[in-house]
């Protein structure tokens, strides 16, 4: 739901009140079909808690989380979730550091947690439930990713 509340509050409320369109996006489909293809030596899906699914770790020198993007479209919202992970982590008592990875424009974005971004973290999550608890949606707003998402008859018919 981070990565929902930085991106669309909106598409948030929808997610979180079982409205979810994303099931047949392409976006979504492609995304999927890329995280199948790549990194196939790694075990993939690591569900903590029923919480967070994380795409995969390595452990070579300390823990690190990897988190798969089709492009850096929504950076700013990949980011944050990768960042919620790394906090996740680390209130069960594991220190790691996070990677997001673009494979198809061979990028890769290092992502540290530190203690101002731990406290952002715990601002979004009180956020996310007042979100939430809202009767109904919050209104629209015309983001760049508007045409390309799942929802948009939701907020612009």
């Amino acid at each position: 739901m981070v990565q929902y509340y930085i991106s669309c509050q909106r598409e948030l409320w929808f997610f979180a009140h079982g409205i979810n369109m994303n099931f047949e996006d392409e976006n979504i489909l492609i995304g999927r079909l890329l995280h199948e293809t790549t990194y196939r030596r790694e075990k993939k899906n690591i569900l903590i808690d029923d919480t967070i699914s994380i795409d995969f770790t390595h452990h070579k020198d300390g823990i690190v989380v990897f988190e798969v993007k089709k492009s850096r479209r929504l950076v700013k919202p990949a980011y944050y979730q990768l960042l919620y992970y790394l906090y996740y982590l680390k209130k069960m008592g594991v220190t790691a550091s996070g990677k997001l990875v673009y494979p198809r424009e061979r990028k890769t974005q290092i992502v540290k947690l530190t203690q101002t971004q731990e406290a952002e973290i715990e601002g979004i999550l009180e956020d996310i439930e007042e979100v939430v608890q809202m009767p109904v949606p919050p209104p629209p707003e015309r983001k760049p990713y508007c045409k390309g998402c799942s929802y948009r008859d939701f907020c612009w018919v």
